[in-house]
C-alpha cells in the first residue's frame, strides 16, 4: 500500500507514479481516513508500505503524524515487522524530516526501510522570500523527479531499498527541524491568516472541495476556514480565480498545481 498526503499535487503525482511502477494501490490521507484509521487493516509483512508526503516546516505534516499514530491501532500487533519506506517531496531540502518520520515508524513497532527525498516545484508562499518556481525551473524539477521515481521504484521492487538514505537535508538541518519547526507550528500554521478577495471570489466552492481536511465551508457566499487545518495550501493554489490569500504574504506570488499524471507522463 502507498499512503500519500497531498495538497498542491506534488505528492499525489509521486504516489501515482510509484503505484504504477510497483503495481501498488495508492490511498490518500484525508481527515476521514485519519478518523477511520484505528479500525483500518494493518500493514503486512508480505508487501512494503510506502509513505509519500510533502515536507511541512522541515518535518512530517501533522495530519500524517496523526494517521501513522492511529493506523490499525485497534488491531493486535498492528503490522509488527512490516517494512516502511518514505518518499518526502520538497521544494529544496527536508531538514531532519526523515529522522522524525523514522522515529514515528519505530514507535509503532514497524521496520524502517529506505528514506528518500524528491525535489519538486516549490509551493510554500506564506512568508517573505518564499515563492513558487518559474515555469522553466518547475519543469526541470519534474523531469529530474521522474527519473528519481524510476530509480526509487526499482530499488523497492528489487528489495534493495532497505537501509538506503537518499535525502537532501540542506544547511543547518537539525536547527530547521528541531528549533524552527516547533516555532512554525506554533505561530505560522494557523488558518486564521486566510483571506478572500471578494472581488474575485464567485462562491464556486473549489477551495472546499479540494481541502483534504474538510475544513472549509462556503457559508453564505464566501468560504470560511475552521480550525482543523494542516496548511497544505490546496485552497490557495487551486482556487481558479486567485481569490484566496494568506495575510499579506501571498500578494503577487505564484500559484501552481501539479497534475496527478505529471510524473507518469515523463
Amino acid at each position: 500500500m502507498i499512503y500519500y498526503f497531498s495538497g498542491q499535487g506534488n505528492s499525489r503525482a509521486a504516489a501515482k507514479a510509484l503505484g504504477k511502477a510497483l503495481g501498488m494501490e495508492i490511498c490518500r490521507i484525508t481527515r476521514r481516513d485519519v478518523d477511520n484509521a484505528p479500525s483500518a487493516p494493518p500493514p503486512t509483512e508480505d508487501e512494503a508500505t510506502l509513505w509519500v508526503f510533502p515536507v511541512h516546516a522541515w518535518g512530517v505534516p501533522r495530519v500524517v503524524e496523526e494517521f501513522i499514530g492511529r493506523l490499525a491501532a485497534d488491531t493486535p500487533d498492528a503490522g509488527a515487522w512490516s517494512v516502511h519506506h518514505m518518499v518526502a517531496t520538497c521544494g529544496d531540502d527536508i531538514g531532519r524530516t526523515d529522522r522524525l518520520w523514522a522515529a514515528m515508524i519505530r514507535a509503532r513497532g514497524w521496520r524502517v526501510g529506505g528514506v528518500f527525498s524528491l525535489t519538486m516545484p516549490n509551493t510554500y508562499v506564506c512568508l517573505p522570500g518564499f515563492d513558487t518556481d518559474s515555469a522553466e525551473i518547475g519543469a526541470a524539477k519534474l523531469d529530474n523527479a521522474a527519473a528519481d521515481i524510476s530509480a526509487i521504484a526499482s530499488r523497492i521492487a528489487d528489495n534493495r531499498a532497505d537501509g538506503m538514505r537518499q535525502v537532501t537535508p540542506g544547511s543547518m538541518p537539525w536547527a530547521k527541524s528541531y528549533i524552527l519547526r516547533p516555532l512554525f507550528n506554533a505561530f505560522l500554521m494557523s488558518p486564521r491568516g486566510f483571506r478572500v478577495d471578494r472581488g474575485k471570489c464567485n462562491s464556486c466552492g473549489v477551495c472546499a472541495s479540494v481541502c483534504p481536511m474538510e475544513n472549509i465551508t462556503v457559508d453564505g457566499r464566501y468560504p470560511q476556514w475552521g480550525g482543523d487545518c494542516t496548511m497544505c495550501l490546496a485552497c490557495y493554489h487551486r482556487c481558479p480565480h486567485g481569490a484566496v490569500a494568506y495575510r499579506s504574504f501571498t500578494r503577487d506570488k505564484g500559484r501552481v498545481h501539479t497534475s496527478s499524471d505529471a510524473l507518469v507522463e515523463r
